[in-house]
Formats: structure tokens, sequence, C-alpha cells
């Protein structure tokens, strides 16, 4: 099938933004950091440390669950119908969404992020504010909207995420879009390898993969780390509002959702471009 001109640019713009982004020249903070955090982890018995990476594994794959099973994925995929709908006369049932021009999708994938940076944005300046309810459910909430958001992308490019591999695919986006930066590449160029794997079932699949693993720990020490800092924050008040302590939890919550939906939306199109194209 031939290449439509939004389609090559689409591709190219792909193209530049993995030579932009998997760029990785570490600083001497970053190797020191990665040695110590290393060490330290590897002194934790492995009994300990499989049965923590474990445990913290199933909750995530709970939390993924229950916000799939969520009336809001079900009004979430009614919506991308429906602006499916608004932009081709073709789309009638859901599994037409993915016969829309790509631009189209972008157009909706990109109106559905913007949403949800916003709401994490607020999620952010909320744990800032000081309350002790708010900071002490600031790491699940924070993770709870990023596996939303990738959920709330794989729907804009038609992809159901209610099929078994499609949730445990999105889990493992999840897990390459939050790893330290120089492991990203490896995990991406994974999961495009296994998203052209004809041979996988989406119906009938099994992983034995962890999400927590020893290095996906580290973006998990650094949201502790954000609620440690906007923990001490909060006494900084600027007429008797925790000011501070509200902009730097925004400003950190819309930086990593940012990260995390870019990583996501790139996938998703390359992905969506890859299976049509194959």
């Amino acid at each position: 099938m031939e290449w439509s001109q939004n389609e090559k640019q689409v591709w190219s713009s792909i193209e530049k933004w993995e030579q932009e982004y998997f760029t990785y020249v570490p600083t001497d903070f970053n190797r020191t950091y990665e040695k110590t955090f290393d060490d330290a982890f590897n002194r934790i018995s492995p009994k300990i440390r499989d049965k923590v990476l474990q445990t913290i594994d199933n909750l995530l794959f709970h939390l993924h669950s229950i916000i799939l099973n969520s009336q809001f994925q079900q009004d979430t995929k009614q919506r991308v119908l429906l602006a499916a709908q608004s932009m081709n006369k073709e789309v009638e049932v859901w599994e037409d969404v993915q016969d829309c021009k790509i631009e189209q999708l972008r157009y909706i994938a990109q109106h559905q992020v913007a949403k949800h940076r916003l709401l994490s944005f607020a999620q952010g300046g909320l744990s800032g504010a000081g309350g002790i309810l708010f900071l002490g459910i600031d790491i699940p909430a924070s993770i709870a909207a990023h596996l939303r958001s990738i959920q709330v992308l794989a729907l804009s490019y038609g992809y159901s995420i209610n099929q078994p591999y499609e949730t445990m695919l999105s889990l493992k986006l999840f897990h390459a879009a939050t790893l330290p930066k120089q492991h990203q590449q490896e995990a991406w160029e994974q999961l495009m390898s296994e998203v052209l794997d004809q041979e996988i079932n989406p119906y009938f699949f099994e992983s034995d993969e962890l999400v927590a693993d020893s290095q996906w720990m580290r973006h998990l020490v650094g949201l502790i780390g954000k609620g440690m800092v906007l923990f001490m924050l909060r006494k900084r008040l600027i007429q008797g509002i925790p000011l501070m302590g509200m902009v730097y939890g925004a400003t950190a919550n819309y930086q990593l959702s940012r990260q995390i939906t870019d990583f996501a939306n790139q996938f998703y199109q390359k992905r969506w471009l890859l299976e049509k194209h194959n």
C-alpha cells in the first residue's frame, strides 16, 4: 500500500523524535547516582528484593485493571468513536476507528492527551497544597493518572485495551516510558519488535515479565523523593498558601506526564503505520 504524504511526514517526525529522544549523554552525577542506587539495591537480600518487586508488580496490575474496568474508560471509548465518526463518515462501529487517516487519529489523541496533562498538573498542585491526605495518595494517584493516559492513547488509535495482549502491552509501555533514560531505547526496540510478531494471539496472551524491576525502581524512588520535597515545602507559606509546594508539585507532575504521553503517542503512531503498511 502506498504511503500518503501525511503518513510520510508523520514517519519522518517519529524518526526525528527517536534520534533526539534516545540520545543520552550521562553526567558525572548520573553515573554516581546509578552506581550508588545499584549498590544499595543489590545489598538487599535477593529473597526480600524479589518479594518486594513481585508485590509492587501485582499492585500495578490491579491498579491498571481497576482503571480498565471503570466507567471512565467506557466513556473515553465512546468519545473517541464519536470524534472519529465526526471526521470520517465511513466509521460506524468501534472496529472502524483504525480506518481513519493518521492525521485524524493524531488529532483525537492530542485532544485526549491535553486533558490528561491538565488533570496531572492539577493533581500535582493539590499534592503540593500540603494536606496529609493528598500527600498520602500522591504516588498511587500519579501512577494511576499515567496508566490511564496510556490507555486513552491506545483507544485514540483504535486499539481495544480490554484485550489481554493490549492490557499487558500498555503496562510494558508505561514501564518503558518511566525507565531511566539510558535503558529506554532498548525497551522501545523490544516493544516495536513485539507488536510486529504475527504469532501473538491478542486474546490469549501471557507474560511472566515484571513491570517493577530493579531498573524501574528508580522511578518509584523518584516519586518518593518528590513526596518528601512536597512534605518539606508544605510549611513554606506565602500569604498563608503553600505556593512553592503547589508550583513544584504541579510542574513535576506535568513534566512527567508530558514525557510519558509523548513516549506513548510516538509508539502508537509508529505501530499504526507499521501494521497498516506491513
